[in-house]
């Protein structure tokens, strides 16, 4: 199944646009930077310059010049050398291109693969075409990683999320033991509060692990290139990134669990819990609740995610936490 087929109305939204004129001049596009969302940014390119009535038909000089990335009008950028980055040489000449005379009068495109690989200087050089573009041109930006991308890029770019980071895509390894914790809460002891953070922290540093391993193969780096400080710093700001991704997910979802016990304790009807599938669950820890301790156990987890952007050890931060949870 093509990406377009998978997203019927993502894609019917930028049918649209393009056909009422109306498409922004750049575009964030959230997915595999080789994979999906490659496919879908040749599908876009292809909306713009395709010869045929029917847009796009995938067979006209113009679909077949854009698979093979050899559209006149049409810039690929992609990280390049050791470190894998975007430099900021490349943007400018991107930039170049798109402010001079379309060769067939049609559109200007410029494709960044990985947009997450472009450092400070390129991103910067950029901000200038997106607070200015030229007219009949657009950027697409291909990235797993939007968050790492400056604040001032992302608003400024409309957003197409084909499929999340691979940090929160993978969910499936950890959010059911996440689920069993939260199962069990909330602890009985000081022992028990102490277990449930170890459980927590497990979780984490499994995440962790998992992220740095795909970044590593993603950045092709051996034991030797590891060594590197420039490549141990993009590692360790990728992995950070993702693994932030994670942690604010992961919070989300604790966060939920126990606004579902807060309503439980206040007489909310059971229908609006946002865990409707463990009602059971969430009505035996709310018998354990006053509604002072469930309010407490929503401001608990709210403040232990600030705590932890602090950079306070994590277990520290867990294990006083689930203290304040302990419910004999």
């Amino acid at each position: 199944m093509s990406v377009i087929e998978s997203h019927p109305a993502v894609w019917e939204g930028i049918r649209k646009s393009h056909a009422d004129g109306r498409l922004a001049h750049a575009y964030v596009i959230v997915g595999a930077p080789r994979g999906n969302a490659l496919e879908f940014a040749e599908a876009f390119l292809k909306l713009l310059h395709c010869e045929a009535t029917e847009k796009p038909c995938n067979i006209c000089t113009a679909c077949r010049l854009v698979e093979s990335h050899k559209q006149v009008d049409t810039l690929w950028v992609e990280p390049q050398g050791k470190l894998r980055q975007v430099p900021v040489g490349e943007i400018r000449d991107l930039i170049k291109r798109m402010t001079q005379t379309s060769f067939d009068g049609g559109w200007k495109a410029g494709v960044i693969v990985s947009a997450d690989r472009m450092n400070s200087n390129s991103e910067n050089a950029l901000l200038k075409t997106l607070e200015e573009p030229p007219p009949k041109t657009v950027l697409l930006l291909l990235t797993d990683s939007p968050q790492t991308l400056l604040p001032t890029i992302n608003s400024r770019c409309q957003k197409i999320v084909l499929s999340e980071g691979s940090a929160i895509a993978e969910q499936a390894t950890w959010r059911e033991p996440l689920m069993e914790i939260l199962r069990d809460l909330p602890p009985r002891s000081g022992l028990g509060a102490a277990l449930v953070a170890g459980r927590l922290k497990a979780i984490f540093d499994e995440v962790k692990g998992g992220i740095s391993e795909a970044v590593s193969e993603e950045l092709n780096l051996d034991e030797k290139a590891l060594d590197e400080s420039k490549l141990k710093i993009i590692l360790e700001s990728r992995t950070t990134a993702l693994l932030k991704e994670v942690q604010a997910e992961v919070f989300r979802l604790v966060l939920d669990w126990h606004r579902d016990i807060l309503m439980l304790v206040s007489g909310v009807d059971a229908s609006h819990l946002v865990f409707s599938e463990e009602q059971n669950a969430l009505v035996e820890q709310a018998k354990r609740h006053t509604p002072a301790s469930a309010l407490q156990g929503v401001q608990m987890v709210e403040a232990m995610a600030h705590r932890l952007d602090r950079n306070i050890p994590p277990l520290q931060v867990f294990d006083e936490a689930f203290r304040k949870l302990v419910r004999p």
